[in-house]
């Protein structure tokens, strides 16, 4: 599933592209191939009537992210919110043959939409209510908004029993991390995924802070991480991928410099987790 860097690369791409255009016309075929009951999903066939009537004509102002959300802001008082999921990614006058969503531009050029699972999420609100939206109401502070070490500490310190890596990855904690990056992050600060969020000091509570906004910065730098189905607004693939420290390492040699220890993969609250046992404690 793309996580931050992969959905502020998404962003990036689409301010530079489709700010300020209008949108023509909107195709869909998510209601005919996952039919949902659901009345707030353009999965739903009434719903996507809605949704494209709404639309249709008004101006894109700015695109935004929240968490692992995209939000594109249009005229009108009207947002667009887009959850990739698994498998999603937008593509700019550019197509594959998994495209299930497509925005007609007004400088004749399309905003495709690739999902080969089809199991994004794409609903309209009123852009002044987002704050009632529990898709972001619930979300925690962004890690690269000036979340300070004291607001991170603070809100790891909400889940003081969780294992930290599920502690990283809780969406109300902070938001965007999900099962790469909270490897990664936790690699690089040198604390074992199963460690308690109780148990670990101020030091290293610190380290795991600044490995975090490290990390998160040196992917979006990189375009984001490809290993799985993620590509940018062009299609390209980032390279965050060629960068693992520890993700998707299993049974390799640990990278950290005198360190002996072989990267091993566990399950950890429903989610692989792969780690150092030797240096990671």
């Amino acid at each position: 599933m793309p996580e931050l860097p992969e959905v502020q690369t998404t962003v990036n791409g689409l301010n530079s592209t489709i700010v300020n255009l209008k949108v023509i016309d909107v195709w869909s075929d998510y209601f005919l191939r996952t039919a949902s009951k659901s009345t707030t999903t353009i999965k739903n066939k009434k719903y996507f009537e809605h949704f494209k009537k709404e639309i249709t004509g008004e101006k894109i102002k700015e695109v935004e992210r929240r968490g692992k959300n995209v939000l594109v802001h249009l005229s009108g008082n009207k947002t667009i919110l887009v959850h990739m999921k698994m498998t999603g990614h937008f593509l700019y006058d550019n197509k594959d043959k998994f495209i299930h969503l497509d925005f007609s531009l007004s400088n004749g050029k399309h905003l495709a939409f690739s999902d080969i699972r089809k199991f994004a999420k794409v609903f309209l609100f009123e852009t002044d209510k987002r704050n009632d939206l529990i898709d972001i109401s619930t979300l925690g502070p962004e890690p690269l908004d000036d979340l300070s070490f004291e607001k991170f500490s603070e809100q790891i310190s909400k889940k003081p029993s969780g294992k930290i890596k599920t502690v990283l990855m809780d969406q109300s904690v902070v938001a965007g991390i999900g099962n790469i990056y909270s490897d990664e992050i936790l690699w690089e600060a040198g604390i074992h995924p199963e460690r308690k969020a109780e148990k670990i000091s101020r030091a290293e509570m610190k380290k795991i802070w600044q490995a975090m906004k490290k990390i998160l910065e040196k992917s979006i730098s990189m375009g984001g991480d490809s290993m799985s189905d993620y590509r940018n607004i062009y299609g390209k693939k980032g390279e965050f991928q060629n960068a693992h420290k520890v993700y998707r390492r299993a049974g390799q040699k640990c990278y950290k410099k005198n360190c002996s220890g072989i990267i091993i993969r566990k399950v950890i609250g429903g989610r692989s987790a792969h780690f150092c046992p030797v240096h990671q404690k």
